[in-house]
């Protein structure tokens, strides 16, 4: 065994991560503290900070643990960019609305941000993760999964997002809600009245048997939903061209 402290708490941090990465969901707490020649005690203070922080995932069934959702964000940013129908269908996007288009997908219950729109950044990537009822993008996310008390332990995807949801003061009948907003519509909004107000809208992308796997979302400056709305029609169409694209294989980066 390395002598404590031999690892930095980055360098584990980032060991922790690869053995992941190479070994798969099988990998134990115990089975990294072995491999990375660590004591046990600092291999789970870093795997629970890991998980805390979204990195890690731990796997419902087999004991191990699969990476996280800003890992996978992360490798989405540093990827050399593709010509993809995805990035032409969200350039054209930009360029008929003039507003602020983002791309976002959902990874096991998880908000994974794909493609941000440097005209108007996410006023807070961490709130759009944790606190799913002020976005339109969480909200559409929160629409996805039931809302009734009794099927929270049937699904990962489910446990997870209402874990979220209630870590965030989300009451079942504020959740019931929005899942009934959301159906009406057929899209998401949320209206923020912060410092800088904007108004958002949110399209759901779903695989042809009805799982979400990402949305579109438009925002705007300035509190007025009517200046969000109006695009509605246009989002719609392109999430339908995405969601076509990707049950046709065309495009892969969306799953």
């Amino acid at each position: 065994m390395r002598p404590q402290g031999a690892l930095s708490g980055v360098a584990l941090a980032l060991g922790v991560l690869e053995e992941v990465a190479r070994s798969g969901p099988t990998l134990t707490a115990n089975g990294i503290a072995r491999t990375l020649e660590v004591p046990r005690a600092s291999a789970y203070r870093m795997i629970n900070s890991l998980v805390a922080e979204e990195y890690l995932l731990r796997h419902p069934t087999l004991g191990g643990f699969v990476l996280g959702a800003r890992v996978q964000e992360l490798a989405h940013l540093v990827a050399p960019p593709t010509d993809s129908p995805t990035a032409e269908i969200l350039d054209s996007l930009r360029q008929r609305t003039g507003e602020a288009v983002h791309l976002v997908r959902y990874s096991r219950g998880r908000v994974v941000i794909a493609d941000e729109d440097e005209l108007l950044p996410l006023s807070s990537i961490d709130r759009t993760r944790r606190q799913l009822g002020s976005t339109a993008i969480g909200r559409l996310l929160l629409a996805s999964v039931p809302s009734r008390p009794g099927t929270l332990n049937a699904d990962p995807v489910v446990e997870t997002v209402a874990r979220t949801a209630r870590s965030s003061g989300i009451s079942l009948h504020e959740h019931r809600l929005i899942v009934e907003e959301v159906e009406t519509n057929g899209f998401a909004q949320h209206i923020d009245l912060g410092a800088e107000g904007r108004a958002c809208v949110a399209v759901p992308i779903k695989a042809p048997q009805g799982e979400l796997l990402a949305c579109i979302a438009l925002a705007v400056r300035g509190p007025e939903p009517e200046s969000a709305l109006r695009h509605v029609p246009t989002l719609l169409g392109a999430a339908h061209k995405l969601a076509h694209a990707t049950s046709t294989g065309t495009v892969s980066a969306i799953r």
